[in-house]
């Protein structure tokens, strides 16, 4: 009886951390280049790009050198936060579910990240905002106009004012640190 119970706790702990560990490893979703066309197309893509910048923004918090550039990062992080959790909502009131990982370029992206350190990963963290966010705002600039469900379009609206004050604390600061 006592081998089975050690048995039995055994094969349950392995499943446990069989779960944690898959629950940690981030999920990788297939990109699509074409462009929304539709709220709910638009959905799926603004939460991978918020979901893409929070882990970007976590990231940073723990490997900027530059204290402006942790501070961008935590700002980042709570901003990119909230918007993903908005559009979330809008996604559960469409019923549609969305799968929230990085897309295989982005992770290749974070990869390379995380191996910089100092001012090398501040250097090109900032260029990967810099892109990301040019991406972002022509995104949310377009849906603020397109979007069918109203409640879309005035997130987008208040995605693109974010953005917008992003892009230009990014531009400040990578001037600043070029020197």
């Amino acid at each position: 009886m006592n081998l089975f119970r050690t048995s039995l706790a055994l094969v349950l702990g392995l499943a446990l951390v069989a779960v944690t560990q898959a629950a940690d490893t981030p999920k990788l979703i297939e990109r699509t280049d074409k462009e929304p066309t539709n709220d709910k197309e638009f959905l799926i893509r603004a939460i991978a790009c918020e979901v893409a910048e929070v882990k970007f923004a976590e990231l940073a918090r723990k490997r900027a050198n530059d204290p402006d550039v942790r501070a961008l990062a935590e700002t980042l992080s709570s901003d990119h936060m909230k918007t993903r959790d908005s559009l979330m909502q809008s996604a559960r009131r469409m019923k549609l579910a969305v799968l929230e990982g990085l897309e295989k370029d982005k992770q290749d992206e974070y990869n390379r990240l995380s191996k910089l350190e100092g001012k090398d990963f501040d250097r090109e963290y900032l260029r990967f905002l810099g892109r990301a966010h040019e991406k972002s705002n022509s995104l949310y600039t377009k849906w603020s106009k397109d979007a069918t469900d109203a409640d879309l379009r005035e997130q987008t609206k208040a995605a693109v004012s974010k953005v917008k004050d992003h892009m230009e604390r990014v531009k400040k600061l990578s001037a600043r640190l070029k020197d």
